[in-house]
């Protein structure tokens, strides 16, 4: 007959695993509340980023206009800066019942529209910042 100890062990390690049965259907539970589940009901983990990528294209466009227009500032916007401008954005985003993925196509040809134009732009305002130089150079009539 075993000891009232190991019997007081064997029911301790009954109750663990119990605990844990209940906390792993409780797991489960919840990730199928959240759509979490893939096909087999395995537990499928989100990318806490997910939200954040839908407004990627936000921070994206704002660095890839200052560093058309000012290259110089090329560093300062590192595709992690970007993120945690995503990230920042999503609150928001919920809040007033935003979705990233609904952006017109409208925007969209404008700022790519504007992203293809803009190297013209600059190397017209160069040419003629260069040529008001050259002005200023040319000695005044004689």
């Amino acid at each position: 007959m075993d000891s009232p100890v190991e019997v007081g062990l064997d029911m301790e390690a009954l109750i663990r695993a119990g605990a844990s049965i209940d906390s792993g259907a409780a797991e489960h539970a919840e990730a199928e509340a959240a759509g979490q589940i893939d096909a087999r009901g395995n537990i499928v983990q989100v990318d806490p980023d997910a939200a954040a990528m839908e407004w990627m294209f936000v921070p994206a466009i704002i660095a890839m206009i200052a560093k058309t227009i000012l290259p110089e500032t090329a560093d300062s916007y590192s595709d992690d800066r970007c993120m945690d401008l995503a990230r920042a954005f999503v609150p928001v985003a919920e809040k007033y019942g935003w979705s990233g993925n609904t952006m017109s196509p409208e925007i969209g040809l404008a700022v790519v529209g504007f992203g293809f134009a803009m190297p013209a732009v600059l190397a017209y305002r160069k040419r003629k910042v260069d040529a008001a130089a050259a002005m200023e150079d040319v000695p005044s009539g004689g």
